[in-house]
């Protein structure tokens, strides 16, 4: 029996929207391919929610390791869990589950599948204001930081991605531009020979995708970020 540790909780289900969650997933990829790596690839609409239940209950992961996952049956389901209460932010929905990146304040992020019965979704904000995404930002040893720009209603977005292998081999990745957000997305534009960057401010999160293309070889800038404490 294990339980991810709960402090400032937070999962993330990807939504196409606040009623219905999209279908899509990462081209290529089996349909109940739910796993970190191109985890913050698999959906546009990322959504916050929780946890709900009675006292007491727990909300499992289950896995992708065999097509009739996920179910119900105990080799897909995992050992971590949460709790009702617990803050969420949610995924994709095969049948009835939903596709969730689990980040404890400190550790590893759990990814995996949670039965869509056990998280509610809060509704999509309204609005977002450019003070939101200002801050320095950080995800596994990786940082974007984020200031206004030279022209009004631009971001000014810097960050350096690392990959370490054994020894002292050391791939770099930087990424360093300008640009207005459109509601919550912020975008590096991609070009097939060059650094693309999709970020989307989500809640107290920053969720970022990349082309794979910004630094050395196996650099990359996925992932879920949170904003530095002080």
């Amino acid at each position: 029996m294990s339980r991810p540790k709960i402090e400032l909780t937070v999962l993330f289900v990807l939504f196409a929207c606040a009623q219905t969650v999209a279908s899509a997933q990462v081209e290529g990829n089996p349909a109940n391919w739910c796993r970190n790596g191109l985890y913050t690839h698999d959906a546009a609409g990322f959504r916050v929610g929780r946890v709900v239940g009675a006292k007491g209950a727990r909300a499992y992961f289950y896995g992708d390791a065999s097509e009739d996952c996920p179910g119900a049956g105990a080799k897909c389901r995992q050992k971590a869990y949460l709790i009702p209460g617990d803050a969420v932010v949610v995924s994709r929905r095969l049948g009835d589950y939903l596709c969730a990146w689990y980040a404890p304040a400190k550790g590893a992020e759990t990814v995996g599948w949670l039965r869509a019965d056990d998280v509610t979704i809060s509704e999509a904000d309204a609005g977002t204001p450019l003070s939101r995404w200002l801050g320095a930002w950080e995800y596994a040893g990786q940082s974007l930081d984020v200031s206004r720009g030279t022209k009004a209603g631009a971001l000014a977005v810097s960050g350096e991605a690392f990959w370490r292998g054994q020894g002292d081999n050391v791939h770099v990745g930087e990424v360093e531009f300008e640009a207005a957000p459109a509601a919550n997305v912020l975008k590096l534009e991609e070009n097939k020979d060059l650094c693309g960057v999709t970020i989307r401010l989500v809640g107290p999160h920053l969720v970022v995708s990349d082309n794979l293309k910004c630094g050395g070889l196996n650099v990359t800038f996925n992932g879920v970020y949170r904003k530095k404490k002080d």
